[in-house]
């Protein structure tokens, strides 16, 4: 813990380099100073009822409350706070918005048996059919379950992993609403439904990587699904087949995959992440057609933050320290 905390100390000073100087070139000594900079970014976007914006606000103050104890960043108790409000007024359903909030306040050092006047470990534990499946779950639910149960310090069962494990792609990768079926494609898409949009994609593929990871083995190698749907242009990583140029949050997703399985990403997968930061800290979703980035994104700097980093779920909770000042403007 010692070590961690001299690690945010001294990035802090860093960032304040970057704030004194106005943000006119990047003070990077290192990816935690990076990640600490966009979580000063991050900060500075909360509102006052403590939620940060996104398409979810509670998903995306659950994610911000994870980046936080990541780093240090001492504004969790008011997002904590709008994290129970929301549970207590019964805003909080289903497996994978509850697990995001059993992930957030075990991170920040919470109990979620007892958050919001609510035992959230046993909404999703009380959920699971004897297939393993939590009711109404996704696939990218039942891993976003089972590592809110792991965070909560309860292991997932085997028939809940094997689920997961079984709902896997014949490419490696796995689709974010239902398993494989027969009339699909390697690719988990049926060609002959015009509906069926879904495909195997980065995003729920990494989540099961780290769901199941230490838990059980699948029958395909994901790692080689994520070389095989990599940006070649961008060398990051989209969202799926059809969407491969690099965007920060599904880049930033894969890495944590790496990660978890203790695997370095491949070469110029992180400097994918670090070219979207802005000097200020601020991070852009993808890259326009020219190759330059996008704007600056609230949401895709919360994503990147675990990424800089290199840090898989679920988060552990740390000591917080002062926050920062950002550098970028909040617009």
């Amino acid at each position: 813990m010692g070590r961690t905390l001299w690690r945010i100390n001294a990035s802090i000073v860093v960032v304040s380099v970057v704030v004194a100087t106005g943000g006119a070139a990047a003070a990077f000594t290192d990816d935690a100073a990076r990640a600490d900079a966009a979580m000063a970014y991050v900060g500075a976007h909360q509102l006052a009822n403590g939620s940060f914006p996104g398409f979810s606000a509670i998903g995306s103050t659950a994610d911000a409350v994870m980046d936080m104890a990541a780093t240090g960043y001492d504004a969790v108790p008011d997002a904590i706070g709008y994290l129970r409000r929301q549970v207590r007024h019964g805003n909080v359903t289903g497996a994978g918005l509850t697990a995001k909030v059993v992930m957030a306040a075990e991170a920040a050092g919470a109990d979620a048996t007892h958050f919001g006047g609510a035992d959230l470990v046993a909404a999703i534990t009380d959920a699971v059919r004897p297939s393993g499946r939590f009711a109404g779950a996704s696939v990218f639910d039942q891993a976003l379950a089972m590592l809110a149960l792991d965070a909560a310090g309860v292991t997932p069962t085997d028939a809940e992993a094997t689920w997961l494990a079984d709902a896997q792609c014949p490419d490696g990768g796995w689709q974010f609403d239902v398993p494989h079926r027969s009339d699909e494609n390697r690719h988990c898409r049926d060609t002959s439904d015009a509906s069926d949009f879904t495909s195997s994609d980065t995003n729920t593929t990494a989540m099961a990587v780290m769901a199941l990871h230490g838990l059980k083995v699948p029958d395909v190698d994901p790692f080689g699904f994520f070389d095989a749907i990599r940006d070649g242009a961008h060398h990051g990583w989209g969202y799926t087949w059809g969407f491969r140029r690099t965007d920060a949050n599904s880049t930033s997703l894969v890495i944590q995959a790496y990660a978890a399985d203790g695997l370095t990403p491949p070469v110029g997968g992180v400097r994918a992440l670090r070219r979207l930061q802005y000097p200020c800290g601020a991070v852009a979703y993808s890259f326009t057609d020219a190759g330059a980035r996008t704007g600056k994104d609230v949401g895709a700097t919360i994503g990147a933050v675990l990424g800089f980093l290199q840090e898989p779920f679920p988060i552990s909770p740390m000591a917080l320290v002062a926050p920062w000042a950002s550098a970028c403007p909040t617009d």
